[in-house]
């Protein structure tokens, strides 16, 4: 049988039953083909002996509307190199600049990637105040509703709504309606679901998430400013924990502002893990900083808080791909798949990680990746391996 790429000797992970498999993995074109018993002869052939060859890593938050935000990566320069072959863009754009985006960037990039649309109508076009910068303007009065409808309904690239809801945007601002109730009340009717932003959220979590339904995701999930995830004991609240099993997606979306060590830890320790892990990565956290640089520096973090590997890369690869509508696609090594591919090692080094209030996680281990290809084609590899 004639391949154009064999990755040979390499480990795959088995999900399904939580096992690790010595297996080849054969690629004709962009897609994975099944090459079991067959006589292999490939035009490339890449040795991931002592490595884990893994489905191109989802990167289900980040900010990827670059040259249209002030804020957004390009997602094909910073996602490759770090084995991530699939995104979603969590707001950067409203329905005025969407079609833009879509336009100029998601057609146009090697890597794949979907989004959610914000509810105001710029979008996330910058961060904070000051002269660099404003924060989005979410009083529902300057939601224009029906153009939001028309966006989303015009095109399934768009998962759903997303919102920032936090202090700062919405505290003591006059609102005569609140803005989550607004974005709950358009998702439900559009039939979608949504994704908001809660560091620092006006409201309980514990009371939040009982508008939440199964695939509304809540962004930030281990924050620590104002209300959290947990209660006094230190304990998840059991409405959290209830939503979670219900089908409520909580992601932990890293940032350098949304992560706090003491809350992620607690919630671990009590066997609350998050169902995605991301970065939401923007220019000014990707590659930069101990707390993000990247989605196999956020996965290396848990790895060293004592989250089990399996659970890691579920919240990168299967459970993404599901909410994305892309089962059996992405976020799998099967026949048919598209050949998204992320060679990763396991390197014992010491390591540190860092919480949005500086606290500090000395790790002894991280991945790293040494070879990622999209879409059957080797878009990086170290030049040692």
């Amino acid at each position: 049988m004639k391949v154009d790429i064999l990755i040979k000797n390499g480990t795959t992970v088995d999900l399904a039953n939580q096992d690790f498999v010595k297996n080849d993995i054969g690629i004709i074109g962009d897609r994975i083909v099944d090459i079991e018993g067959e006589a292999v002869d490939a035009e490339t052939v890449i040795d991931a002996e002592n490595c884990f060859v893994l489905p191109g890593l989802i990167d289900y938050h980040l900010h990827a509307f670059h040259d249209g935000t002030a804020i957004s990566v390009n997602a094909d320069v910073i996602c490759l190199p770090n084995g991530v072959t699939s995104v979603v863009d969590a707001g950067s754009s409203g329905w005025v600049n969407f079609p833009a985006f879509k336009k100029h960037v998601i057609t146009q990039s090697l890597v794949k990637i979907k989004s959610y649309l914000n509810m105001v109508n710029v979008g996330l076009s910058t961060l904070g105040g000051g002269p660099t910068g404003y924060l989005e303007n979410i009083n529902p009065a300057n939601f224009n509703l029906d153009k939001i409808k028309a966006t989303v309904q015009g095109d399934d690239n768009i998962l759903g709504l997303k919102l920032r809801y936090s202090k700062d945007l919405c505290k003591d601002k006059g609102f005569s309606t609140d803005p989550f109730d607004e974005t709950v009340k358009l998702a439900r009717e559009l039939n979608t679901n949504f994704c908001v932003h809660v560091t620092d959220s006006t409201k309980p979590l514990y009371e939040l998430v009982s508008s939440f339904d199964k695939g509304d995701v809540l962004a930030h999930c281990f924050h620590g400013v104002g209300h959290t995830i947990l209660d006094e004991d230190n304990k998840v609240y059991p409405q959290i924990k209830a939503a979670q099993e219900r089908g409520v997606v909580f992601d932990c979306s890293n940032g350098v502002a949304h992560f706090d060590f003491k809350v992620a830890q607690a919630a671990l320790d009590d066997g609350f893990y998050p169902d995605i892990i991301s970065t939401d990565l923007t220019l000014k956290n990707s590659l930069r900083t101990d707390k993000v640089f990247s989605l196999l520096f956020v996965m290396s973090k848990y790895i060293n808080m004592g989250m089990p590997l399996f659970d890691i890369i579920k919240a990168v690869t299967t459970t993404p791909a599901n909410l994305m509508g892309m089962d059996g696609q992405i976020g799998v090594l099967s026949p048919g798949a598209f050949a998204d591919v992320a060679i990763v090692k396991m390197k014992k080094k010491k390591v540190t990680f860092s919480d949005t209030g500086g606290n500090e996680l000395q790790g002894d281990c991280y991945l790293d990746n040494l070879a990622t290809i999209c879409n059957g084609n080797i878009v990086y590899r170290k030049i040692h391996f």
